[in-house]
């Protein structure tokens, strides 16, 4: 594979859209459970910056997977602390593709100032939390039965990494 990364532009909403409602429909990675347009991601994108950016995983123009840092809360002593995303088409999973973008956005997160960066992934994901081992974050607490989807509850590890 021929992997080109890049920061995202509002031409990427409806590329994000497609990847992002593939887990909302299908997985638990994510607890939205109704799909986001490419408006709603162009908005979304528009919250985004220097200081929480998003990246883009392309081949041959096609879009196979995304990352993003986010604000954690809007509290001002939180201002270095990030909220880390990947999702990935389901044909660019388990290729090692999810590692290389993680390690870009985490790049991109320290250079913009992040200095912390959590992480909130469903107990069930086995992939999700070997992912995070890798990327050398902390597992520093379980939330027990936060999410309900498709008629379960399910609980969520937090993870860390200070960059």
């Amino acid at each position: 594979m021929s992997i080109s990364i890049r920061p995202a532009t509002s031409q990427d909403a409806a590329a994000i859209a497609e990847i992002y409602n593939d887990a909302v429909l299908n997985s638990t990675s994510t607890f939205d459970t109704e799909p986001k347009d490419a408006a709603e991601r162009r908005q979304w994108l528009a919250g985004h910056g220097k200081r929480h950016p998003v990246l883009i995983a392309e081949e041959n123009g096609q879009t196979l997977g995304w990352a993003s840092l986010s604000a954690w809360s809007p509290r001002c002593a939180y201002d270095e602390t990030v909220e880390f995303s990947v999702y990935l088409s389901p044909a660019a999973r388990g290729k090692g593709l999810g590692t290389t973008l993680s390690e870009a956005i985490l790049k991109s997160g320290k250079t913009a100032g992040a200095h912390v960066v959590l992480s909130r992934v469903v107990c069930e994901s086995e992939v999700s939390l070997k992912l995070h081992d890798r990327l050398g974050f902390d597992r520093i607490g379980v939330m027990r039965e936060v999410g309900l989807k498709f008629g379960r509850r399910l609980d969520v590890i937090l993870l860390q990494k200070i960059l």
